[in-house]
């Protein structure tokens, strides 16, 4: 008898012997026609009008980084909304936690606030 870890094992073996033979079926049995218009770049059938390849500003990170924190705070603080009853049998230990992660986090909104990341002129 196999334990799990052995089924595991073979499970990914085995997985992988399959990928492996549909690319090498694929490889030997598909098309390669070659082509220069398939190199070239190609966007809604409209050749580019400017590079592909753009600077961004810091900001567009640096919001996207603060959308996550927050988001984050939303996902992490929906289970505890939900389960309140049953937490506030455990005693106000728990809702002192919330309290100073949201701090945290609001620390960190006033920081953001003051160096300017979220100041859109």
């Amino acid at each position: 008898m196999m334990s799990g870890f052995e089924t595991i094992v073979m499970y990914l073996g085995m997985s992988l012997l399959v990928v492996l033979a549909m690319l090498g079926a694929s490889a030997l049995l598909g098309p390669f026609r070659p082509r220069p218009q398939k190199a070239t770049t190609f966007e809604c059938g409209v050749p580019l009008l400017e590079p592909g390849h753009k600077r961004y500003s810091v900001r567009y990170y640096l919001v996207a980084v603060l959308f996550l924190v927050f988001d984050l705070e939303t996902v992490l603080l929906y289970p505890l909304a939900v389960k309140y009853k049953a937490l506030a049998q455990l005693g106000w230990g728990v809702f002192f936690e919330v309290f100073i992660f949201v701090f945290v986090l609001l620390v960190g909104l006033v920081y953001a606030i003051k160096k300017g990341a979220i100041d859109w002129r």
